[in-house]
């Protein structure tokens, strides 16, 4: 019985595994290191070194300058409404004012016919 036991202790210990560390690792990491500086002149070039970034930055910029005065615009148009509102306000009232005063013009001179002229 220990026979077995150490044959199976020893069939376990034998089959141990093998790492192969060879010159294959230098060829990763220098394909690895040409692949991200080629990636990275590609792209630079592609959007042409920066310049993008900044017509971005200037499209975002005029974006800004836009909801600005569109916050403007509105506010104007609102006061805009809010005086025209008023003005048709005074209008009417101006309205009922003079229809009041060609009355009471109508009712002076209604009186003044009946009464006579004063003098002055």
């Amino acid at each position: 019985m220990q026979n077995i036991s150490r044959r199976r202790k020893q069939s376990l210990t034998l089959k141990k595994a093998k790492v192969n560390i060879g010159q294959s690792w230098p060829k990763y990491l220098l394909t690895t290191l040409l692949t991200v500086a080629f990636c990275t002149v590609f792209f630079y070039r592609l959007y042409d070194g920066g310049e993008i970034t900044g017509f971005l930055l200037n499209i975002s910029e005029l974006e800004t300058k836009n909801q600005e005065l569109e916050k403007v615009i509105l506010e104007n148009n609102l006061e805009i409404q809010m005086r025209t509102i008023s003005y048709d306000k005074l209008a009417e009232e101006i309205k009922g004012i003079k229809e009041e005063s060609t009355a009471l013009k109508e009712d002076v001179m209604f009186y003044e016919k009946i009464v006579g002229r004063r003098q002055k």
